[in-house]
């Protein structure tokens, strides 16, 4: 699903490009006549910047409106990294505002990550916002399974506690959770 979804993205993004190729304009070999107005500066006369960085295209999981699961957004990133990856998640409400990575690393298709905090809610608001982390590192990076620590310890709530050998993986029916 991944692949497809990553794939999908890059036809898209080919065929935007391509359609904002500059073409070669057609000289007219007579003067306009005075009913032709000059260019106002539409967005036909825009080109794309070609020393612009190119972003990387990013998945997203944040609550639904009605809190009993996951939408899944796209978004776009200078470059993939655990920090961005909070930072848009802070942006889309599921981590709080100071939330900072203190660590994230990956190995043989584990992540681990250890966040300075995460927010503890309600059995089924915690267990959203794990799926929504959960889902947003593993489908980014490509992960089997993520641990998360906070303040590399355990994460723990009133109603959720992981153990050491608890790890959280891809939820495929993210958009009905509890």
């Amino acid at each position: 699903m991944r692949k497809f979804i990553v794939i999908l993205m890059s036809v898209i993004m080919m065929m935007s490009l391509a359609a904002c190729t500059p073409t070669q304009r057609k000289v007219e070999t007579e003067a306009p006549g005075p009913q032709v107005e000059a260019s106002t500066g539409g967005a036909s006369d825009k080109v794309p910047d070609p020393n612009v960085e190119p972003m990387e295209i990013i998945s997203i999981y944040s609550q639904n409106s009605d809190s009993t699961g996951l939408n899944q957004a796209m978004d776009a990133v200078d470059e993939l990294t655990a920090d961005a990856l909070v930072e848009k998640l802070v942006e889309y409400g599921v981590l709080e505002k100071d939330t900072k990575v203190l660590k994230f690393d990956s190995k043989d298709g584990t992540g681990t990550l250890n966040l300075s905090k995460v927010p503890a809610k309600s059995s089924t608001k915690d267990l959203i916002t794990l799926t929504a982390v959960g889902n947003t590192f593993i489908e980014n990076f490509e992960l089997d399974k993520l641990k998360l620590l906070v303040n590399g310890k355990n994460y723990s709530s009133e109603t959720i506690k992981q153990s050491d050998n608890d790890f959280l993986e891809y939820v495929k029916d993210y958009k009905k959770i509890g």
